[in-house]
């Protein structure tokens, strides 16, 4: 496996006779067409790189009063390494072993409280931004993604494609354009 950490960076992952490749969708396309100018795309997906309030993911019970349900997530685009720690923290937690990692991940930890401000003023500016695009969840401004060709819901997640078709939720429809 190959991984380059750059903004514009691709990575490489072989599986059987398939080459996995990851990156940005118009710089993938780009490389793929000069690189292996004979090869079919058989799949391609899109994804989004949550990022937890102080950028270390969560990965532990989801919380004090849900027993036994966990989460593993947050991991802002470093989602093949970090699967392993989690693996190795939630198999510990689930047989009620030790984790020396633990308490560094877990979801319940103490969070930078500036942060908190932060994000609650991005929202509602986003929320208050004039706009003819807005996510029909719960009516964030959408910002267009250059890279992708979609529009991006920074609250929550959603993105729709250019025409306005929804490619992932929460929100549960497409776009009224």
């Amino acid at each position: 496996m190959y991984i380059d950490e750059s903004e514009n960076g691709l990575s490489f992952h072989k599986h059987g006779d398939l080459l996995l490749v990851s990156g940005g969708w118009h710089v993938l396309q780009d490389f793929a067409a000069k690189r292996y100018p004979k090869a079919t795309e058989k799949y391609h997906w899109a994804t989004q790189d949550c990022i937890s309030l102080d950028s270390i993911p969560y990965i532990g019970p989801y919380s004090a009063s849900t027993s036994g349900l966990y989460v593993a997530t947050g991991f802002n685009k470093w989602g093949m390494t970090t699967a392993i720690v989690s693996a190795m923290i939630l198999s510990d937690l689930v047989q009620c072993k030790t984790n020396p990692y633990a308490d560094v991940f877990s979801p319940s930890r103490s969070i930078p409280r500036p942060q908190l401000a932060v994000n609650g003023w991005e929202a509602m500016v986003s929320l208050l931004t004039p706009t003819t695009r807005r996510c029909p969840h719960l009516g964030c401004a959408l910002k267009w993604n250059p890279q992708e060709h979609t529009w991006d819901c920074p609250c929550h997640g959603s993105r729709f494609a250019e025409d306005g078709k929804r490619i992932d939720g929460p929100a549960a429809g497409d776009l009224k354009l």
